[in-house]
């Protein structure tokens, strides 16, 4: 794939993600893609596991949204520097609701075909 084509697909994540769009998720993953986050006992691999991924977070924050701060592309990679906020309402991991507002940053790195 060619640099701007990366970049609109790893956009059109976050853009699924924002939309809370499971279904959409899940179709531009590959199905080997792997998730990996330390908020997480182990890597989760392919499309089931987006979808589940993405249920954990949509569950904890249902007005869960990601800011993207930056993207970078070089070849097959894409770094994504982004910012997420959301409320605790549901349960996250064993954690019950907090009803707290949350702010955090972070990156993902993307290898796409």
């Amino acid at each position: 794939m060619a640099t701007q084509d990366n970049l609109k697909t790893a956009r059109d994540v976050f853009d699924a993600w924002n939309k809370h769009d499971l279904e959409r998720h899940a179709k531009l993953l590959d199905e080997k893609h792997v998730f990996e986050s330390d908020t997480i006992p182990a890597a989760m691999v392919g499309r089931d596991a987006g979808r589940q991924f993405m249920a954990v977070y949509l569950t904890g924050f249902p007005d869960l949204h990601f800011e993207v701060d930056q993207m970078l592309a070089d070849g097959d990679f894409v770094v994504t520097r982004w910012t997420a906020t959301g409320t605790h309402r549901g349960e996250l991991m064993g954690v019950p609701p907090t009803q707290r507002r949350m702010v955090t940053r972070g990156c993902t790195v993307g290898v796409l075909p």
